[in-house]
């Protein structure tokens, strides 16, 4: 199925690794234009898809992200606001104050200010913000709270600039994901060596306990939500916004 997105220009947060990197490759296979933007450029250069060195921690990196874009491409048709960073702890006092901020600034105010920044150019012919959150924003881990209530409130976030910028024919759509194969899970200081480090096993051994816990008893991988975004993202599904599409392998309990 043709996409229809050539000759757009996307940029894609947190594009070094995981869904950020797959979704990046897979908007450039589709003929778009990608800027990459993470702390760390990503192991290899892909046609299509340049990079941007950007703490979006920090205030005024999404604004500078955007200015690069459009000097660069002249035009901004996609957002996918893809940057985080989550952490486990031995229950809601162990996670203090500094923690809370921290998961904040990243998870939720940099994709604030980065629409901020990019609404002004989106409706200038039309575009598309895709937020990607987590299934954790409707099933909060206790272990995980401020990651957890970060990402409920980007959903919530999400739907109400989509109700204010439909007229202006800027959709916004959020994709959660559920239990993806990322650093963030399985890297070397991924969750699965987080939890392993406070319960005395392994990593392999909290990865196959936890994806054998899933209805696909799998990770999802990186690239079945990079297609998932690039559709969300395309004129194929122009009708949709202010949504949430859950890609969790039936992970939330539904009706």
């Amino acid at each position: 199925m043709d996409l229809k997105l050539s000759g757009q220009v996307a940029v894609v947060t947190g594009a070094s690794t995981g869904i950020g990197r797959a979704t990046a490759v897979a908007l450039a296979a589709e003929g778009v234009s990608v800027v990459g933007v993470s702390r760390r450029e990503p192991d290899a250069l892909v046609d299509g898809v340049s990079h941007f060195i950007a703490d979006l921690s920090q205030r005024d990196a999404p604004a500078r992200v955007i200015d690069h874009v459009i000097g660069l491409h002249g035009r901004l048709d996609i957002v996918v606001n893809n940057a985080a960073s989550g952490r486990v702890f031995q229950g809601f006092l162990s996670e203090g104050p500094d923690e809370w901020s921290a998961a904040f600034e990243l998870n939720l105010m940099a994709a604030v200010r980065t629409m901020h920044a990019a609404l002004p150019y989106l409706v200038e012919r039309g575009g598309v913000v895709v937020n990607v959150t987590s299934v954790n924003s409707r099933l909060p881990a206790d272990d995980a709270a401020a990651y957890s209530a970060s990402k409920a409130a980007l959903l919530n976030v999400g739907k109400a600039v989509a109700t204010e910028y439909a007229a202006r024919a800027v959709r916004v759509v959020t994709v959660s994901p559920g239990l993806t194969a990322t650093p963030m899970w399985l890297g070397s200081d991924g969750i699965a060596s987080q939890i392993a480090a406070l319960s005395g096993s392994t990593a392999d051994e909290v990865a196959a306990a936890t994806a054998a816990s899933t209805p696909l008893r799998r990770f999802i991988t990186p690239e079945e939500i990079a297609n998932c975004i690039c559709f969300i993202a395309s004129p194929r599904a122009s009708a949709v916004t202010g949504a949430e599409l859950v890609v969790d392998g039936g992970l939330t309990p539904t009706i």
